[in-house]
């Protein structure tokens, strides 16, 4: 059912395709403007954060460009599986997971978050 759902509207949006003049060619000054300040660019951030459970415990540590800090023991979140890690993603969290079907934002450990927070300062 999905397959065919996916391919109707594949189809549909090929249908829309405009089929008039090809685009106009970029003009001259446009070939001359500056490359974009990579500065600007998104970035993934220099440090991360993860709750991973392994077949023992539950443990938080944090992986920079030092490498990974010494891991803290924490409640095992009930949803997540042996081998599987939670990220700090934003103002989200993401399951990593070696099954595909099991990567997907989850809500955030208190504990993963608080440990993030308390790396910048922002609690005590």
């Amino acid at each position: 059912m999905r397959a065919r759902a996916l391919a109707s509207a594949l189809l549909a949006l090929a249908a829309c395709k405009d089929r008039g003049a090809p685009a106009p060619a970029p003009s001259a000054a446009a070939s001359f403007a500056p490359d974009p300040d990579p500065g600007a660019s998104a970035r993934r951030p220099a440090r991360r954060y993860y709750l991973a459970r392994t077949a023992s415990r539950c443990e938080i540590y944090r992986v920079d460009d030092g490498g990974i800090s010494p891991p803290i023991i924490t409640p095992c979140p009930q949803e997540l599986q042996i081998g599987e890690r939670i990220r700090v993603a934003g103002k989200t969290c993401v399951r990593e997971s070696s099954d595909p079907e099991r990567v997907e934002p989850t809500v955030c450990p208190d504990p993963l978050t608080n440990k993030e927070k308390r790396d910048l300062g922002l609690i005590k």
